[in-house]
């Protein structure tokens, strides 16, 4: 199958972001991966069924060739070809994490060309995964510049154990042919501007409370939202909007997402799930709290936008001020310079991560 990029995928933090990032950056710049010891420090090593439908969907999206692509598979090749624009159906058959699914998918579609169309069946608002509403509102506006249509429409709420959830991608380029290799970077910083290092003041603040329906009487939605307000209140944010939904799901769950908006267009965002026995206010309160612990650091993105900007950033330039340097931010870093070279430098002090052009 030709020389491999190989990735150890037990560095750093060692976890399904390493295969999510090097399928992104593989597939763009035509570069065969093998990598080896996936998620080897986790209790369950291997692949998990989301990054199994990721690659699921490559073998047709970017006909590629695979091997390696089982249930708890601890090695893959992966060798990408030529991506194909169309309408395409996942179906994950359980409520694995549809928002990291889109942490390849999303990127990767600003480079097809002409139009895709992604229906996606699985998991909206789950536990270690962002909810599908902070992906929408926070992640997604970054990256409408590079294309001439971008949507991501919840067609069905799918919460923890049974998913269920219907979320549909529209995506068009202006491409007509797929980009050579040599074209992606010089492609994308015409379009993407990623610098994001200077704060301003806060001009708007966004709270988006969903419940499932069967909880209507005891207006869970309200009272998540409420929490979520009086928080905000509480620490001298601006009076919120506010977004109540009710949906019908196959298993009972709920989520909230909050999100600022400055006025040098930073977007900084949090989110939570609600659980059975744990009052609705707090799911709100626990959002705002580490909206503020990301927005009081003077960082321009929040913990979770950080770790999904820095492939994007890596090919197009630019420059963001992060809220902390995590592990699963330097191994993102890591794997993007595995394929690219060196092309970051940190500054630790000013929490800033600047990729050269």
């Amino acid at each position: 199958m030709g020389e491999f990029l190989e990735i150890d995928g037990s560095h750093g933090e060692g976890g399904g972001q390493i295969v999510r990032t090097a399928l992104f950056l593989s597939t763009v710049l035509k570069v065969p991966v093998r990598i080896y010891n996936i998620r080897a420090g986790r209790e369950k090593p291997g692949l998990k069924r989301q990054h199994l439908n990721i690659v699921k969907l490559l073998k047709r999206l970017a006909k590629a060739k695979v091997k390696g692509d089982e249930l708890g598979s601890t090695e893959l090749e992966y060798v990408p070809r030529t991506l194909r624009p169309g309408q395409y159906e996942v179906n994950f058959d359980t409520a694995g994490s549809i928002p990291l699914f889109l942490q390849t998918l999303l990127p990767l579609s600003l480079f097809v060309p002409g139009e895709l169309v992604l229906r996606i069946i699985g998991g909206t608002d789950v536990p270690k995964s962002p909810t599908i509403d902070w992906v929408r509102f926070v992640f997604l506006p970054h990256l409408l510049p590079a294309v001439k249509t971008l949507k991501l429409e919840v067609l069905k709420r799918g919460f923890y154990p049974s998913g269920g959830g219907i979320v549909q991608l529209t995506a068009k380029t202006e491409l007509s042919r797929e980009l050579e290799p040599s074209e992606v970077r010089q492609y994308l910083r015409g379009r993407l501007s990623l610098y994001k290092t200077k704060r301003g003041n806060i001009e708007r603040v966004h709270v988006f409370s969903v419940a499932h329906e069967e909880l209507r009487p005891r207006k869970v939605a309200e009272r998540q939202a409420k929490g979520a307000r009086d928080a905000l209140l509480s620490l001298g944010y601006p009076e919120p909007e506010v977004y109540r939904q009710y949906a019908n799901a196959s298993s009972i769950g709920t989520s909230l997402t909050v999100w600022v908006q400055d006025s040098e267009g930073n977007i900084i965002g949090a989110d939570n799930l609600g659980k059975k026995g744990k009052l609705s206010e707090i799911v709100g309160a626990e959002a705002v709290k580490k909206l503020d612990e990301d927005v009081r650091s003077g960082a321009c993105v929040d913990r979770h936008l950080a770790d999904h900007l820095i492939p994007l950033l890596a090919l197009s330039g630019g420059a963001i001020r992060v809220p902390a340097f995590t592990g699963h931010l330097l191994t993102n870093v890591w794997v993007c310079e595995l394929f690219l070279g060196k092309v970051f430098d940190i500054d630790e002090k000013e929490k800033l991560i600047v990729a050269k052009t």
